[in-house]
């Protein structure tokens, strides 16, 4: 920085004053002390600036914010929904399944699973949209045991159907032998299968009702 020259006047220099103009010194002196003094010219003191050490290790910015992982809680929130999907599946299977045994509980259709149909030998009859046709009949095979002959059915109900169903001999309200009929291949509606029975036990000699009764 440039320092503004002094104003003129006396200044001592040794033991003696010297005149000062204001920009350059002259040749004229005096005294030191001869008149008034003039006041001495002080060199200006100028403030150095400061200038601060930077403090290492510290953001000269704000910091910026640490971006935080969110993986666990979506992991976490994926599982919760998983779970809900599952419980509410399984919820839909027990109200699903609950429904149908109670209305296997509650059914009464003759021939069905709680209601037995006395059936006659050799006549036609009908269970639950499954029509038998006349001229099936019972007897002993090689074996001696129970076996039901030609009896045929038409599915007329209004979707197919499988079979499944138990005829049984009985004298009075005890159960003597029984067959298991059925066709596990899905009827088709409006088809006339032949239906084959099975059974273990063997003939009677003598009953006196016949019953069937739908298993599925």
């Amino acid at each position: 920085m440039t320092q503004a020259p002094p104003p003129a006047g006396w200044y001592p220099q040794g033991d003696q004053e010297r005149w000062w103009d204001g920009n350059a010194w002259s040749d004229n002196f005096r005294p030191l002390g001869s008149q008034a003094a003039q006041p001495t010219y002080q060199q200006p003191t100028y403030a150095q600036p400061t200038y601060g050490q930077p403090t290492y290790g510290q953001p000269a910015y704000g910091a910026q914010p640490v971006k935080q992982s969110h993986t666990g809680r979506n992991i976490l929130i994926v599982f919760g929904v998983l779970i809900l999907l599952f419980v509410g599946a399984c919820t839909a299977a027990v109200v699903v399944l609950g429904d149908k045994v109670n209305d296997e509980l509650n059914d009464d259709t003759p021939g069905g699973p709680n209601n037995p149909l006395t059936i006659t030998e050799g006549k036609a009859f009908e269970v639950a949209g499954f029509e038998y046709a006349d001229g099936w009949s019972i007897a002993a095979d090689a074996n001696g045991y129970v076996s039901i002959e030609n009896l045929k059915l038409t599915n007329e109900r209004d979707e197919s159907s499988r079979l499944l169903v138990e005829i049984r001999l009985l004298s009075g309200n005890e159960v003597l032998a029984s067959a298991s009929c059925g066709n596990f291949e899905s009827i088709t509606k409006g088809t006339t299968v032949t239906v084959t029975c099975t059974s273990t036990d063997t003939l009677p000699a003598a009953y006196d009702r016949v019953t069937i009764q739908d298993s599925l």
